[in-house]
């Protein structure tokens, strides 16, 4: 091959490499491309579905039985929803939907970033009143307020625009619902955000500092 024609393949592969590349990155808006590719992932909905979501949400082990009267809060898990994840979720579910649809759904749409967190009670912190000695609530205070969500990249605490939060049910064998712990979702603007890493702190009554990493640079 002339040397001409081998530099120009090269420059083709690496040009080819470095869009799969960025591919795989964390992108807002979303393209047309990366919204077929949502969906038909959403649409398999099968092990490699479950596989891909997986990377969005890192659990923590729960602390020995030994030492759990002593650790407060129990955070179980921090997740992590793109706008990317966002259209593989609602491809999953929806039924008799096709990749037309989503693009048109979807393209030009604004989408959030979400970041979720849930907190299970313990033995040492539980803020639900049980007057009644049967651990099941029908009052139940925003206990979940005194947590605080730290969303840094680059060194520096991107603030959430939205938060919310509620309680986590569980059911007794008679079906009544008792509360087992707390969800907070908070939701971020993705412009502001990179295909860098990104750190969540989760910061507990306590004085316990839960964090993780995701890194958005492979992460889409």
């Amino acid at each position: 091959m002339p040397k001409r024609a081998l530099s120009s393949a090269i420059l083709i592969l690496a040009v080819t490499l470095g869009t799969a590349i960025t591919a795989l990155a964390f992108a807002y808006p979303l393209s047309s491309t990366a919204i077929r590719e949502a969906y038909f992932l959403g649409n398999r909905n099968d092990e490699q579905t479950a596989d891909y979501l997986s990377k969005y949400a890192h659990r923590f082990p729960m602390p020995p039985i030994s030492s759990i009267s002593k650790t407060g809060p129990y955070v179980e898990e921090i997740g992590l929803e793109t706008p990317f994840t966002q259209v593989v979720r609602h491809s999953q579910a929806a039924w008799n939907y096709h990749a037309p649809s989503a693009v048109e759904e979807f393209q030009g749409k604004p989408l959030p970033l979400r970041v979720h967190v849930y907190i299970i009670l313990t033995p040492s912190y539980s803020p639900i009143p049980d007057t009644a000695g049967t651990n099941l609530y029908q009052w139940v205070p925003d206990f979940w307020n005194d947590f605080k969500v730290k969303f840094i990249q680059d060194g520096k605490e991107i603030p959430a625009r939205n938060t919310r939060g509620g309680p986590l049910y569980a059911y007794a064998d008679f079906g009544t619902p008792y509360v087992t712990g707390a969800g907070i979702e908070l939701e971020y603007d993705p412009e502001k955000i990179e295909s860098d890493p990104v750190d969540i702190d989760v910061l507990t009554p306590d004085g316990q500092k839960i964090e993780t990493t995701f890194d958005l640079a492979r992460l889409r």
